[in-house]
């Protein structure tokens, strides 16, 4: 885990973890939300980029393991698949540079054990765009649209170690694969 002063770190998980506690992804949005508009996510918060995909630096675990906030660093042209999120909820906001997301639907399990998947809102997002995750509203790609670097904040209401991601098959349905996520700092 990056260090942070005892200060910052206070006011960043203060309203987070009221959030959280209250069970409300609305809530965790706003907190969110004014957070990045008064600066109190920086760029101490952030790894740099990797070459060979996002930088994800575990800024917090709840202590009683019901929630974590991931700072995430994307290189251009970096970018996550179509995933899930395991069935947690949660907020994300972009930080800076300029981000590009697609939310899917799911749309039902074959017998063979692949899925359907609706094409929802396809969006660029820049500094202060927010995005809520609310089971089984969870599936969506997200990734950095433009050519700087950019940074985004992540909370999750549970410990997120792995989900699942999803690739199109040519015949329009989609096969999962379990992933383990890690992170590069904690």
């Amino acid at each position: 885990m990056k260090t942070l002063g005892l200060g910052t770190l206070e006011t960043l998980i203060a309203p987070i973890a009221q959030a959280v506690e209250d069970q409300r992804v609305d809530a965790l949005g706003e907190a969110l939300a004014t957070l990045c508009s008064r600066g109190v996510i920086t760029p101490q918060m952030f790894l740099p980029p990797r070459a060979d995909r996002y930088a994800r630096n575990l800024l917090w675990r709840c202590p009683r393991s019901t929630f974590i906030v991931v700072a995430m660093t994307w290189a251009p042209g970096q970018g996550s698949p179509l995933h899930d999120h395991a069935g947690l909820w949660g907020a994300e906001i972009v930080i800076d540079g300029e981000m590009h997301e697609t939310v899917f639907d799911f749309a039902g399990k074959g017998a063979d054990g692949r899925f359907r998947f609706e094409r929802g809102m396809h969006r660029r997002s820049r500094r202060g765009t927010l995005g809520l995750i609310s089971p089984p509203k969870e599936y969506h790609n997200f990734g950095n649209a433009g050519s700087d670097v950019a940074h985004s904040l992540h909370v999750y209401s549970g410990e997120l170690s792995t989900a699942h991601t999803y690739s199109e098959d040519a015949d329009g349905w989609w096969t999962a694969r379990q992933v383990g996520l890690r992170y590069d700092a904690q």
